[in-house]
């Protein structure tokens, strides 16, 4: 049976990110994390590997593994800093949607969700990795849940229905949008997201329909 003292010294020799002090340590991460992302959506995730991200970011092996001593580091690096962006979006729109029916709330979520996956590509690419932090995971589906409600308590004429279960309910629409973003299959075709964002909109319209 491992004792405290084993799991510390364990956890301890995990390999971890390296958080730069300085601007030019900032700036070759943000290099780093950039390389990453056009890898992820040319190789995909499984296929793409160190090397070829240092190539793309014109940098040694080394200097990719100092600051990433793994591929899974680098990605969730990077996953955390699209989720910080995808939640600026959300608080956005929070802050923008005030006099919106909840019906057209969810067309505006929708619509910048699809601009920021054509912005940023990889963001179905990390979505789908099997080797995400479930902590994390389950951190930001809360933090976006929340997001989510708060755009939805700002709808006129108010959502009837529990709000919680409501941004639930778009979060998951949204979660299968983000995985057909992912698909080759469906990446192409249009009527999936236009499904979705139908039965989002029937859903909204009944949840302030006895408002």
């Amino acid at each position: 049976m491992t004792n405290m003292s084993e799991s510390s010294q364990k956890s301890s020799e995990e390999p971890q990110t390296r958080i730069p002090k300085r601007r030019r340590g900032h700036d070759r991460v943000a290099v780093l994390l950039e390389a990453a992302a056009k890898i992820f959506v040319q190789k995909g995730y499984d296929a793409a590997t160190m090397t070829e991200i240092a190539a793309e970011a014109r940098s040694s092996i080394g200097s990719l593994y100092q600051f990433f001593p793994t591929k899974p580091l680098l990605a969730e690096a990077l996953h955390i800093e699209r989720l910080e962006r995808l939640k600026a979006v959300l608080q956005d729109i929070a802050e923008k949607s005030g006099g919106l029916s909840a019906a057209d709330s969810g067309e505006a979520i929708f619509d910048r969700l699809g601009a920021f996956i054509e912005e940023f590509p990889e963001f179905p690419v990390l979505a789908a990795r099997r080797d995400v932090p479930k902590d994390r995971k389950m951190r930001s589906r809360a933090e976006l849940k929340e997001l989510i409600s708060a755009i939805l308590r700002r709808a006129k004429p108010p959502v009837t229905d529990d709000v919680a279960l409501m941004s639930a309910i778009v979060l998951e629409l949204l979660r299968i949008a983000v995985v057909a973003a992912n698909e080759p299959e469906a990446a192409g075709d249009r009527r999936l997201v236009r499904e979705l964002r139908l039965m989002l909109r029937k859903r909204l319209e009944e949840a302030t329909a006895k408002a």
